[in-house]
């Protein structure tokens, strides 16, 4: 049970650490492709649990 909570924590601090990211960034060109990193990195963080699993 503690795996999961790390897991949803590790996620939460993700997501909110990336949102303030999104805010303080400039709009423009870049911002497609940054978002596009962003949402990357976040499913790599809700992915990471089955990687470790099936190693």
């Amino acid at each position: 049970m503690t795996v999961v909570t790390e897991w949803v924590k590790d996620i939460f601090v993700i997501v909110v650490a990336i949102s303030f990211l999104e805010i303080l960034l400039p709009a423009g060109n870049m911002e497609k492709y940054v978002k596009y990193i962003f949402a990357l990195i976040i499913l790599a963080t809700i992915l990471a649990p089955l990687v470790n699993f099936m190693a």
